[in-house]
């Protein structure tokens, strides 16, 4: 097979690719230039007047349009236009073939939005090098509108990355700043400590005092030191659902009394359960009451994180002898824990960054905190594939709404 005959077969695999639409109220014109592209392997399809024309485009988005200018009921400028005015269509390119040798109607024809025009009587070979050479260009258009939306993509991934990275190193800068400072006040207590119970003489009263005021301080590092890792660990994917079955009202109740012992003297934690089974219906009764067993599957670890962060931090910003208000709903679906409470709130302008690690309100002043508790809550609920949303007013309070799913990985849902 010679190079010449490389090529002819070539450009025949090609034609096979493409579908050409022939518009022509003159049958011998349609006859004659079917039979010449289906020569050259074009698949066509044929319209005898611009409706059939519209309908074929619209259902069967040919490559290329070769259409007449004089035709009854609709012109080939009409057709034109309607097909420029439909998004599906619009990028077809249209060659309009015509007898009308008028400058201002070959102006017309480009104005519309045909890409070229060929005057009748046209020539065969003239007709398939225009053909030709606009699908070469459309495939071509196409080709580079792909590239230039990965390229799209690819600027917008790598502005994405730019900006994760720059949010990891403000993220670090913090990390040092909050830890440094954290970490400053109780190991200045505990060297105190020790010193004083290094040089001075102490009752036993006394150094048991001191040794206790060491053991809170190493507790508080300790503590601080496990949010880190578990958010470092939840940053890695490296955070891994637990799921066990437990008593959701009974692991609630304990949570809240031991939350209530730690906080007796300034405040109180009001608590109600709302249960929706089929054998349950209770409303608005406290979880110390005696109360039917919920079994739920569930990861027990997370849940503790979540509710103790957010307890705490209701608590922490809301003033002495206010009531913190905790509810609990459930169906055979999730359990839902809105966590209330009557405290400063939270700055509008603070609620997009609410759940980032480090970040804490403008309103907070000199309470203590490292802004990781939230940030932890969002972490668990997350793992747990649930959700949490926030209302909250400046000076009025802020309720946090947690919902998280209470089923097994196979979708089973019993209680």
């Amino acid at each position: 097979m010679t190079n010449q005959d490389l090529s002819q077969s070539e450009e025949e695999r090609n034609a096979n690719n493409f579908s050409i639409l022939i518009v022509d109220d003159t049958i011998y014109n349609i006859q004659l230039l079917s039979l010449m592209l289906i020569r050259q392997g074009y698949e066509v399809k044929q319209a005898a007047n611009g409706l059939q024309a519209l309908d074929i485009a619209h259902q069967e988005l040919p490559d290329i349009i070769l259409l007449d200018i004089r035709m009854p009921d609709m012109n080939g400028y009409e057709v034109c236009t309607k097909l420029k005015a439909n998004p599906a269509t619009k990028d077809i390119p249209i060659i309009f073939i015509s007898s009308i040798e008028e400058p201002s109607e070959k102006v017309e024809a480009f104005s519309v939005g045909g890409v070229d025009y060929i005057s009748k009587p046209f020539q065969l070979i003239e007709v398939l090098a225009r053909i030709e050479t606009h699908l070469r260009l459309c495939s071509l258009q196409k080709r580079l509108q792909v590239q230039n939306e990965q390229l799209q993509i690819a600027a917008s991934l790598l502005t994405r990355s730019l900006q994760q990275e720059r949010e990891l190193s403000q993220m670090k800068s913090d990390f040092i700043s909050v830890v440094s400072h954290e970490f400053r006040t109780p190991l200045t207590t505990i060297q105190s400590a020790s010193e004083l119970l290094e040089y001075y003489e102490w009752s036993k009263e006394e150094q048991v005092e001191q040794l206790h005021q060491i053991q809170t301080e190493v507790k508080h590092m300790t503590s601080l030191m496990e949010d880190v890792l578990f958010l470092s660990r939840a940053n890695a994917n490296k955070s891994k659902i637990n799921l066990t079955k437990f008593d959701l009202i009974n692991f609630c109740s304990q949570l809240l009394r031991q939350m209530q012992r730690t906080f007796a003297r300034n405040y109180t934690v009001h608590s109600s359960v709302k249960a929706v089974l089929e054998s349950i219906s209770l409303e608005n009764i406290h979880l110390q009451n005696n109360l039917p067993n919920v079994i739920v599957k569930m990861d027990e670890k997370l849940l503790r994180q979540i509710l103790t962060n957010l307890i705490t931090n209701a608590i922490k910003y809301s003033p002495q002898n206010s009531m913190i208000s905790f509810g609990l709903t459930i169906d055979r679906e999730s359990a839902t824990f809105s966590i209330s409470d009557r405290g400063i709130g939270i700055p509008e302008e603070d609620l997009g960054k609410l759940f980032s690690a480090f970040h804490r309100g403008k309103n907070v002043g000199i309470l203590p905190g490292t802004g990781l508790g939230l940030s932890i809550v969002k972490n668990c609920v997350d793992i747990h594939n649930g959700s949490i949303s926030v209302e909250s007013h400046l000076n009025v309070g802020t309720k946090f709404i947690v919902v998280l799913p209470i089923c097994d990985d196979s979708n089973s849902r019993s209680l």
